[in-house]
């Protein structure tokens, strides 16, 4: 613009550039203070966001470990129950003598109980040679040693023991097996060891049961680093050796973690955890890229923030929320799914101990009422043979009634002798009782020489021991009645038993086609003592009295103990079989 005191034109800034300028000025210096405390703050970001990948690595290092401890906690219950049941057969009184029939009836039975055993047998623990085999019955030629060398270190050390064997061509499994041992002591020493014989196929399924996760690989290696179950292609890699890098990387620890190539040739990361028990090694592993990518992020991260400023500050702000959101997102499923892996293996812990506790004792208790019931029989048998003796010097009317007494007893002793045989422990087969009892009687009074026939048609039906004991007293006395005075004279003839079921009672009837019954005398052939009138009133029983000048004795019982019908009906009963009597 003209200047009037000069008359020429001004060249410098005006007013409105220079105000202009410090505008733009305080614009820059203001851009470059926020930049100057933007980048540390972004750096700072930066840093911070590679420890929260690191922290999501070691959060996953602490899944897998938690994974591997959970399948060694489920599989060492699952063994050391088997343990517990192999040394309650152990303990079996029938190892005390030894009783070998008895004891491969027993260990039959456990095999039944425990399905995924083959076998148990009772070897040798000086020699390693086979004893008993509930796959052979006893008294065949024993097979050669199995594995001699583990169980004499058993019977050494008193301690069981846990191995595994290859498939064998010709042997008991085409499969991986595994093999518990339990010595059998006696006295302060081990004379036997008992081997069971376990199907290998039990680690697969519990490990199918916990490999829930697919990205998770889960393998069992077992004493002498072959695979004994794999959670991905089991057929093709169970039995191969492990990976040489495994065994390296876990030799002589107990656990740990370690990252390697795996027996398919994938790059793993790997927690491990050793059985103290069995020596197996429970391997859970995933692939490593996962941690790979970790790190990756991490460093690009850490140059982004520091490259790209204030450009990058809106979507490291949304990323930095992302993140912290999705981590705690995992962090709170890896804890929800640590804390329902730690639930689970302690509540199973819990049932397999309470299990294993309830099997012992129900065992214990069999085997000492079974021992009850065999001592109870040879107490009857001692009372028989010293009334046998005592009855030596007696005259024959005197014997008499020794000899009833004597039958009465052995019938007793059947009893208990078919109880210490039954499964239930609670009740007898009728119908093989009452075969041996009438076979028992027709000896003591020589039925074959005197051309006596007995023909016994029962159905198959059980009786509890409070009717069964009344009931073998009541055939006894019938029975001796009918040998002694329906066939007279050197007379021969034909005594039939029948005994079948009807609803939830029995009948139960005697003949003969001997000379029939007297009035006058009906009360003393069809019971022939008063004893047997009690003993119908004590099963809560019906005498049907027989017809004149016959000989057929008729008694219904109940099945399954007296009934509690009104007491009326209980005192008209006995007045029935006094009537039938």
């Amino acid at each position: 613009m003209p200047d009037e005191r000069t008359g020429g034109t001004s060249v410098g800034p005006g007013p409105g550039e220079t105000a202009d300028r410090s505008g733009l000025r305080a614009v820059y210096y203001i851009a470059a203070a926020v930049l100057a405390l933007l980048v540390p703050l972004i750096l700072l970001a930066g840093i911070w966001i590679r420890q929260e990948f690191t922290k999501t690595q070691r959060d996953l290092e602490e899944y897998l470990e938690g994974r591997a401890t959970a399948l060694s906690q489920r599989v060492e219950a699952e063994i050391q129950q088997e343990i517990t049941v192999l040394q309650a057969i152990a303990a079996l009184p029938s190892l005390d003598e030894p009783n070998l029939p008895e004891f491969h009836r027993e260990a039959a039975r456990m095999i039944a109980a425990m399905p995924q055993w083959a076998v148990i047998r009772l070897v040798d623990g000086e020699t390693g040679k086979e004893v008993v085999n509930t796959l052979r019955p006893v008294g065949t030629d024993p097979a050669d040693a199995t594995a001699p060398d583990d169980v004499k270190a058993v019977a050494a050390a008193r301690r069981p023991a846990v191995r595994t064997r290859l498939p064998e061509a010709n042997g008991l499994f085409s499969d991986h097996a595994i093999f518990l041992y339990v010595p059998v002591i006696r006295d302060g020493g081990a004379r036997y060891v008992l081997v069971a014989g376990a199907r290998a196929a039990t680690i697969q399924t519990i490990l199918g049961e916990q490999a829930d996760d697919p990205r998770v690989l889960t393998v069992v290696v077992d004493e002498s680093d072959r695979i004994l179950a794999r959670s991905r292609a089991p057929d093709e890699f169970v039995t191969r050796q492990a990976n040489p890098e495994l065994r390296r990387s876990t030799a002589g620890r107990p656990g740990g973690l370690f990252a390697a190539p795996e027996v398919s040739s994938q790059d793993v990361f790997t927690a491990f955890r050793r059985s103290p028990t069995t020596g197996w090694l429970f391997v859970v592993a995933t692939d490593r890229q996962q941690f790979d990518r970790l790190a990756q992020r991490s460093t690009l991260a850490t140059i982004a923030t520091a490259s790209l400023a204030l450009t990058l500050a809106v979507i490291l702000a949304v990323f930095l929320f992302y993140n912290v959101m999705e981590r705690r997102v995992s962090a709170e499923r890896l804890a929800a799914s640590r804390a329902l892996s730690d639930l689970d293996a302690r509540l199973l812990a819990t049932t397999q101990e309470a299990l294993a506790e309830q099997r012992k004792a129900s065992s214990e208790r069999e085997v000492l009422l079974r021992e009850i019931y065999h001592r109870v029989k040879n107490n009857l048998q001692i009372v028989q043979s010293l009334l046998r003796l005592g009855s030596r010097d007696l005259g024959p009317d005197q014997r008499d009634a020794f000899e009833s007494a004597i039958r009465r007893i052995g019938a007793m002793a059947r009893v208990h002798t078919l109880l210490y045989s039954s499964a239930d422990l609670a009740s007898i087969d009728l119908r093989k009782y009452l075969d041996g009892l009438s076979k028992e009687v027709a000896d003591a009074f020589g039925a074959q020489e005197r051309g006596i026939r007995t023909v016994v048609e029962a159905d198959a039906m059980r009786v509890p021991l409070d009717t069964a004991v009344p009931l073998a007293f009541i055939a006894v006395e019938v029975l001796t009645n009918a040998f002694k005075h329906a066939f007279p004279a050197g007379r021969g003839g034909t005594i039939k038993v029948e005994a079948r079921q009807s609803g939830d009672r029995g009948i139960l009837v005697i003949s003969d086609d001997g000379i029939g019954m007297k009035p006058e005398s009906g009360a003393r052939r069809a019971l022939g003592l008063t004893i047997v009138s009690k003993l119908i009133q004590q099963i809560d029983g019906v005498l049907e009295k027989p017809e004149e000048g016959r000989s057929t004795v008729k008694i219904d019982f109940p099945l399954a103990g007296a009934s509690s019908g009104p007491a009326e009906e209980a005192e008209e009963r006995p007045r029935r079989a006094a009537a039938g009597s």
